[in-house]
């Protein structure tokens, strides 16, 4: 893959974002898969405590990101926050209403990869557009 070409595309904060999601994924599969295939000891420990690496970088390059913009994109920005907060909020409380109802118990981190992905989307989204 050539990332000149991508990074062409997209704003250097976009690919940068893009760029450390996709980290944060693979590493929280290869963390996924670790126990299953990795003996315990120091490397699973290790290969479980990275996607928290990766999830710091995602934050970091959010955090570089919204110093660097000018005060409408900040203002964009928390909205989307406070708008993957609400999303979130509703829709936990929906499936708790359907786990009531005999669903099955949802996983945190399925939580945590749906809201990394709605406040992604809403992200890229406000940068792309103040491009």
């Amino acid at each position: 893959m050539n990332t000149a070409r991508i990074v062409r595309f997209y704003s250097s904060p976009v690919s940068g974002i893009l760029f450390a999601l996709w980290a944060y994924l693979g590493t929280l599969l290869a963390a996924a898969l670790a126990p299953r295939y990795l003996a315990a000891g120091g490397t699973r420990d290790i290969v479980v405590l990275v996607p928290t690496l990766t999830l710091v970088l995602v934050v970091s390059i959010i955090g570089w990101v919204y110093r660097a913009s000018d005060e409408y994109v900040r203002r964009r920005i928390l909205g989307c926050a406070a708008l993957t907060g609400v999303i979130l909020a509703f829709s936990s409380l929906g499936w708790f209403c359907l786990e009531l109802l005999g669903y099955p118990r949802l996983s945190m981190i399925s939580i945590n990869l749906f809201g990394w992905s709605v406040f992604t989307v809403l992200m890229l989204s406000v940068l792309y557009r103040a491009k």
